[in-house]
């Protein structure tokens, strides 16, 4: 499989409307589109992909149900991903990845790493991959998420489910996220401002929440995933972290 990466540069589909598994409803794709190159043996470090399509909302899929109450029986998907991988200076980035959920949100994110070694490109064993993965340096990271009704979405199926008005539910959430973030931002005043700037981004609808975590020191990729499991407010600490929202 990895040998077709050096006969084929990218494959596409356009133009195709089907049926939703055995149902009257019609998934519409416009364009899903893939692209690759600069081989490193056999594997590409430079790719990008981009989804154009509107798909039902499945009723039998758990995850959906707050969008089958609130009548949304569709999704337009516009998804760009864009990834390369620099040889000279061993720098990976994930730039951009955007996912646009039609009338819901908008979500960007980027992610830079460090000293990615070649030989992560050309290994096909998965005991050396993760030997190689020891090296790599987490970089600076950073998300926004704008608001195109899927606050309102929440907030309504949050108010639903406990007898609230709408106001109560908004309140009780904003509550929530203040009393958790409390939790994990700890002395983190870095954190504890990215948790305001959550609670900021759900108490008025249509924001747009943008969040930058920057290294304070060498952050290797493997530890920070397991911090990100065992202690999450270590992990938070090895960065220094820009929050806002606005308009």
């Amino acid at each position: 499989m990895l040998g077709l990466f050096r006969v084929l540069e990218g494959a596409e589909i356009k133009g195709v409307v089907s049926s939703y598994k055995n149902t009257r409803q019609l998934v519409t794709i416009d364009t899903i589109s893939m692209n690759w190159g600069q081989l490193v043996g056999s594997i590409p470090s430079k790719a990008s992909l981009v989804v154009k399509m509107v798909t039902p909302t499945d009723p039998a899929n758990p995850a959906l149900q707050p969008l089958i109450v609130a009548g949304v029986d569709k999704l337009a998907i516009d998804l760009d991903l864009g990834a390369a991988w620099t040889e000279s200076s061993g720098a990976f980035a994930l730039a951009p990845a955007t996912l646009d959920l039609g009338n819901l949100a908008r979500a960007q994110l980027r992610v830079a790493l460090a000293k990615v070694p070649r030989d992560l490109f050309t290994t096909t064993d998965r005991s050396e991959a993760m030997a190689q993965l020891v090296e790599v340096e987490t970089g600076a990271i950073e998300l926004s998420l704008g608001d195109r009704g899927v606050v309102d979405l929440v907030v309504a199926q949050f108010a639903r489910m406990q007898n609230v008005s709408r106001d109560a539910a908004r309140g009780a959430i904003v509550a929530m996220i203040r009393a958790q973030g409390e939790k994990i931002a700890g002395a983190n005043g870095d954190a504890r401002m990215a948790v305001d700037a959550l609670a900021g981004f759900v108490e008025a609808s249509g924001q747009t929440l943008s969040v930058k975590l920057m290294p304070r020191a060498k952050v290797p990729l493997m530890q920070l995933m397991q911090l990100s499991q065992s202690d999450p407010e270590s992990a938070l600490a090895q960065f220094r972290i820009e929050a806002s929202t606005g308009l």
